[in-house]
This record gives structure tokens, sequence and C-alpha cells, in this order.
């Protein structure tokens, strides 16, 4: 019977062993149990949260900040204009928790509606000094005790062929003289220059205009002095670059393939012209679709080489300034052999930010979402207000291209995967229940 007994006593310390040993195994696999499924970096959303805050946006720049001031304006780069929607409606501005700022856009067409203030003169005096002419002309103010201001002249020009080389001085009283400016007048077969750009607005109440080597006489009874605004409001906006493009000559005529990747919006096309001697060309202006753009001037490209001076028009400006990803020039040539192009250069426009540098910094411009729709904020109701602060100018970092949380999330072993975790589970509980099962059977 004692030994029956000890017998039982030593399967049953046998099975408690087996069951132990199936619940440490239990008890080891157990973490993987706890976080099964979950990324081992769970924590570092809390850190980086300002990062991934509204991943449906593609790219970033941060937004560096210059001294604080009530209002900043942020002029956009070629790479915000290459990443964003075509009308720029996905752009937004977000400070580091990921709460927006709220902006409004302005664009140079909102400044381009021409402003002028003009004024009357009259020929007061002219003189023959050697082989130049001088004239002298006095201003008439807009109103008693106003001041005159000016930044360009409008001469009325001889209806003859002419090229002259002008010399231009500024005087408040018509006593002493300084000068401000030099230039060509001319009138060639029909292309005529008679404006003469003083580069600032001065405030002088007479102009002496010295016409070198006048050896025809020309007289210029006429003169107005101009104020254009525009010129100021614009010049922020405007940049420029080497254009991308190719050449191919055709029959009778040159084809310069411009591309613009980054939709950039072209205002203005400058061509150098290589090689000596005057040409005229009739151009053209296309769109990648075909489309004419309409162009200001005569629609010629032309230099006209004198013995004593040079004038040129090898620039084009459209009309309206376009963002088409490709433009095509076409200067019919004729029977003449092609021109001579040695660069090209494009000037286009810039959109600027306006907002209050609110929020936690730093904050980031966001761009690229197709699927964005152009943000609504009060601020842009109280735009006339804020055109008399005083805004500081800010500036983009580089381009950073942002990832959304699910692709931060690093790559784990099947097994730590709930579904691999179960697989493991289920094959060692029946690994131990066939042991035991045979163990017991056999006893």
């Amino acid at each position: 019977m004692r030994r029956h007994n000890q017998s039982n006593r030593s399967r049953r310390n046998r099975i408690l062993i087996k069951s132990s040993t199936a619940l440490l195994l239990l008890g080891a696999l157990s973490p993987f149990a706890l976080f099964s499924g979950q990324p081992l970096s769970a924590a570092a959303e809390e850190v980086t949260g300002d990062a991934v805050a509204h991943p449906e946006w593609k790219y970033s720049k941060v937004i560096e900040l210059p001294e604080h001031s009530p209002y900043t304006e942020l002029y956009l780069d070629p790479e915000v204009y290459a990443g964003a929607a075509a009308d720029l409606r996905d752009l937004r501005i977000m400070d580091n928790t990921g709460t927006f700022i709220p902006f409004y856009k302005e664009s140079s067409e909102e400044f381009s509606e021409e402003r002028l203030t003009t004024y009357s003169a009259t020929l007061i005096h002219s003189a023959k000094k050697g082989a130049s002419t001088l004239f002298d002309y006095k201003v008439t103010p807009l109103a008693e005790n106003v001041d005159i201001l000016g930044n360009r002249l409008e001469l009325g020009l001889p209806d003859v062929n002419f090229l002259l080389h002008t010399q231009l001085l500024g005087s408040y009283d018509g006593v002493a003289w300084e000068p401000i400016a030099d230039g060509d007048l001319y009138n060639v077969n029909g292309r005529v220059q008679g404006s003469i750009e003083l580069g600032a607005s001065y405030r002088y109440g007479y102009y002496r205009l010295i016409a070198e080597n006048n050896a025809a006489n020309l007289t210029f009874p006429s003169l107005t002095l101009l104020r254009d605004t525009r010129v100021t409001h614009t010049d922020h906006f405007r940049q420029q670059q080497d254009a991308v493009y190719e050449i191919q000559q055709k029959e009778r005529q040159t084809e310069i393939i411009i591309q613009n990747p980054a939709r950039l919006n072209i205002s203005g096309l400058q061509l150098e012209i290589g090689g000596n001697g005057s040409f005229t060309r009739r151009f053209e202006l296309y769109d990648g679709e075909g489309r004419l753009l309409p162009a200001a001037g005569s629609g010629e490209l032309y230099r006209l080489d004198f013995k004593a001076t040079e004038i040129d028009s090898t620039a084009i400006i459209p009309d309206r300034a376009s963002s088409a990803s490709t433009l095509r020039i076409v200067i019919y040539n004729q029977d003449d052999a092609p021109l001579s192009v040695k660069g090209l250069k494009l000037e286009y426009l810039l959109d600027r930010l306006v907002f209050a540098a609110e929020g936690e910094q730093p904050l980031r411009l966001l761009y690229g979402n197709a699927e964005a729709a152009a943000p609504q904020y009060d601020i842009v109701n109280f735009k006339d207000y804020i055109a008399g602060e005083g805004k500081m100018l800010a500036g983009l970092g580089a381009a950073e291209l942002r990832q959304s949380p699910a692709a931060d999330t690093p790559q784990t072993s099947w097994f730590q995967g709930r579904t691999g975790f179960n697989i493991v589970i289920i094959a060692v509980s029946l690994l131990l229940i066939i042991f035991l099962a045979r163990k017991l059977g056999r006893k």
C-alpha cells in the first residue's frame, strides 16, 4: 500500500511540473500578448506631433520669422509653385501644435492697375550749344502749394526718322541744375522711343533736355511729366532667372521651347542675341496648348546699329502673365539667317502671404494637397487696415517631404503581431496537451 501511495504522489508531482512548465511558457509569452500589434515607437507621436499633423499635405517649409511685429509678409518661392495646386488653394500656415494660422494672399495682379498722375509742361527756353540743343521746360503743378512728383517724361517727337542721344537735368528754381538720367529718343521706320525713365520720383519743377549732335536742329516743343505708382507696388513681386529652353530651326523660322515645370507666373522673356549688325524679326508667343498669347509692343525683335549708338528691343512682354508649363516663341526669319540666341532669361511674378505671427513656433507653410479647398479667414476683411501697418519680411526654409504617422510605424516581425502571437500560443498549447496526454496515458 505504501508503494502505491508513493507512485500516485510521484505521478501528481510530474503533472504539477508539466503544468508549471506550461504556465512558465505562457508567462514568458504574455508580454507579446500585451503589446501585440502596437508600434514600438508609439510615444514618438507625442514628441513630433506638430510634424505629423495634417498628413494629407505632402510638403512643408519652416517659416523663418524676423523680429516680432504685428503682421508678417512672406513671398512664395519656385519650390512652392512646383508642389502646390495651380491656384494655390492648398496653402496653409501651421503652428507647432498643428493649428492653422489665418492669412490672406496678395499677387502683383492686384497692384497692376496703372495709376498715373499727369503734369503738363511748357517750353520756356531753347538754345544751341555747339552741336547740341538745350530745351528748358517748366512743369505746371496740379494745385497751388502742392508738390510736383514725377518719375517719367514723355516728349512729343518730330514726324521724321531720327536717333538722338539725350541728357536730362532737373531744377527746383530753373537756375541750379542737377543731372538725372540719359537715354535715346528715336523714330526709325515706325519704331518709336519717346519716353525717359527717371529711375525714381523727383520733385523738380523744371527739366532741361540736352539733345546731343542735333545736326538736323530737331525741336521738342511738348513735354509731359508722369508719376506711375504701379512700378513701386509691383517691384517686390518680380524675380528673374535663366530659362530652360531648346531651339529648333524650321523652314524660315526659329522655334524656342521654354520649359516651366514649376508653373511660375511668367511676365516677361528677355532674349540675348549675339552677333553684330541690325536686324528686325516678327515673333509670336504661344502656350503649350497652342494658344496665341498677345504681347505688348509692335510684335518685333529688332536691333538698329548706328554709328554712334545702338538701340534694340529683344524683350517679349505678354499682355497677361502666363503660368503655362510650356511656352513657345516663333521667330519668322523669312529668307534671312536665323538669329544667334545666346541666352534667355524669364521674369516671373510672386505671390505673398500676410499673417499675424501667432501660435507656438516654429511656424510651417504646408502645400501639396490636391483635395484641399481654398481657406476662408476673417483676416481678409481687414486688408486695408493691415496695409497701413508695419510688416516684417519672413523667409522660407528648405522643402521637407512630410510623412504620415502610418509611414512612421516601424516594421515588425510576423510573430510580434496579434495573429502571429495567437498562432504561437495555440501551437505551444497543443504540443503541451499532446505531451501530457501521452505521459498520463502511458502511466
